[in-house]
């Protein structure tokens, strides 16, 4: 079983232990629990042992379901991830903990749905059915929980046989919270571990806004703040967050007494942890190709809670799959359409839908993309947002499958009418964002040429000709972004012309004419030193 970056303390338990407020006098060599401490007790001398505690954690799984295949940085591959060999590992670390008295509680910090062709067809149904069956304790609500739209949102909640929690999403109408702000778990008489679940503020621009048109989002340090107000004094209390990790770590800042946040969202390894003052940050990638791991032990008489030791383990083609688990997902995967395995054509290249890239700089399936979209309108440019691609297309055969994959919305094509001062403005908002801030509002673009320096374009060309401020221009975006995806708002204020084509079945009938695709930058986006 591999591991990485694991930080192992057994033989400084007793100090963190200290750390902690626990008198430490001994320790157990075969549980590595500190040995009992004194305590009052109605006017009686007794003893209560730490309690061990093990948080099992990922995040993002994004319908990853099935276990698939990455190219690594020397290109070769290999198979990772798979919801089965999580649930097994999971459930091995359980059964071995349950022999040596500690406790195991496993946690999803949001994103489950959306990225794969059984979530985008079955829209989760498999998903939570999987989480159901390895025992999750509680999941916090993620901004693609809603890209089914909001009554299937709450069908999945139904669902779930653990809580969808979320301190900061409200009804619209009423301010009352859509689902719980929090879920204890009790750890012995008089003592229980809170988790608070958090939303990103950014739910309202980065979902479709009619899914999400009946919901508020209110600010997660306060809600946070006020759910540990709350829970303080029943014990330790941790956060299970689906934000961005400047977010997480202003709720950290703001709540110090927190024992752990557990975070999603960025899709990142946060290796090694971050440390927010005394608070310990953790988030596990995506797509579960690792699952954490944090050993906590808990003082009964004090309730505070020491961090000992903490991992991420590799989810790979050498662990075993729990065969239950397996058996409904394969029960799933046998009811897909057979058009999903249809081999359309192939490509000749890798066509790059790397995060870290595509929402960045200028690939290859950025520029095939829009290009589909100027193509097929007729329009004079085209923008797409890099958000709305969430994968690559290997070099060889490619299937439906793979480009619901690569595109697992609805997108609808568009077309709007922009003076070219708008669109001006439109590639400020597409650059504002860091490499590290993997912004999913940065746009690809056909039919226009433009330079970026520092967070402004400059040199912007259409058609070959300098960009004319006052001049209009034709324009194809998606029906995401006219209704104000990714916070481009002046789009909404501008009549769009429905195509009737999702992008995604332009891109199926693109390649399938084509029969095999060639897709190469050609500088069309070019970032300059500042």
């Amino acid at each position: 079983m591999q591991r990485i970056v694991r930080t192992l303390w057994p033989t400084l338990l007793a100090l963190a232990l200290l750390a902690a407020g626990l008198g430490c006098h001994g320790q157990n060599s075969s549980s590595e629990q500190a040995a009992p401490i004194a305590a009052e007790r109605a006017g009686e001398s007794a003893t209560a042992a730490p309690i061990n505690l093990t948080i099992l954690f990922f995040n993002d799984l994004h319908g990853h379901l099935m276990p698939f295949t990455v190219k690594k940085d020397d290109g070769s591959r290999a198979e990772v991830g798979g919801i089965a060999r999580i649930a097994a590992l999971a459930n091995m670390i359980r059964a071995e903990n349950e022999k040596k008295g500690a406790k195991t509680l496993t946690l999803v910090a949001g994103d489950i749905l959306q990225g794969t062709p059984m979530s985008t067809v079955f829209h989760g149904r498999p998903d939570v059915e999987a989480l159901n069956m390895m025992g999750v304790g509680a999941m916090t609500v993620g901004n693609h929980e809603f890209d089914f739209g909001l009554d299937n949102f709450l069908a999945r909640k139904d669902q779930a046989k653990f809580p969808f929690i979320s301190s900061n999403i409200v009804w619209r109408d009423t301010g009352k919270l859509v689902c719980a702000p929090s879920a204890s778990f009790p750890l012995g008489p008089g003592l229980e571990l809170t988790v608070i679940g958090a939303t990103t503020m950014q739910l309202l621009y980065t979902t479709k806004p009619e899914n999400v048109e009946k919901l508020n989002v209110i600010d997660t340090v306060k809600s946070v703040k006020h759910e540990y107000d709350k829970a303080g004094a029943k014990g330790p209390v941790l956060l299970l967050s689906h934000n961005r990790a400047a977010d997480d770590e202003a709720i950290a800042r703001a709540v110090p007494g927190l024992i752990a946040v557990i975070g999603g969202h960025d899709q990142i390894l946060l290796t090694p942890k971050k440390m927010v003052g005394d608070v310990p940050v953790f988030q596990a990638f995506e797509k579960g190709k690792y699952l954490g791991r944090a050993e906590f032990a808990i003082d009964p008489a004090t309730k505070k809670a020491a961090l000992l030791d903490w991992s991420y383990i590799a989810i790979t083609a050498e662990l075993a799959e729990d065969p239950a688990v397996a058996k409904m997902i394969e029960t799933y995967r046998s009811q897909l359409d057979a058009r999903f395995k249809e081999v359309i054509g192939a490509s000749a290249v890798f066509m790059d839908g790397e995060r870290e890239r595509i929402r960045y700089e200028e690939t290859n399936l950025g520029d095939f993309a829009a290009d589909i979209m100027r193509e097929h309108t007729g329009a004079q440019v085209a923008l797409l947002n890099a958000g709305s691609l969430r994968a690559s297309i290997d070099e060889g055969p490619v299937t439906v499958e793979t480009v619901f994959k690569v595109m697992p919305y609805e997108n609808e094509v568009v077309k709007i009418v922009l003076s070219g001062g708008e669109i001006k403005s439109v590639l400020a908002r597409a650059v504002m964002g860091t490499r590290a801030d993997e912004d999913g509002g940065f746009l690809h673009v056909s039919g226009l040429s433009f330079k970026i320096r520092g967070k402004t374009p400059e040199d912007i060309m259409i058609g070959g000709a300098p960009l004319d401020p006052a001049k209009t221009y034709s324009v194809a975006i998606t029906d995401f972004m006219a209704a104000g995806g990714d916070g481009y708002k002046i789009f909404t204020a501008r009549p769009a012309l429905k195509t009737g084509s999702p992008l995604r079945e332009l891109i199926v009938d693109t390649i399938r004419s084509r029969g095999t695709v060639d897709a190469k930058k050609d500088g069309r986006i070019t970032r300059m030193a500042d």
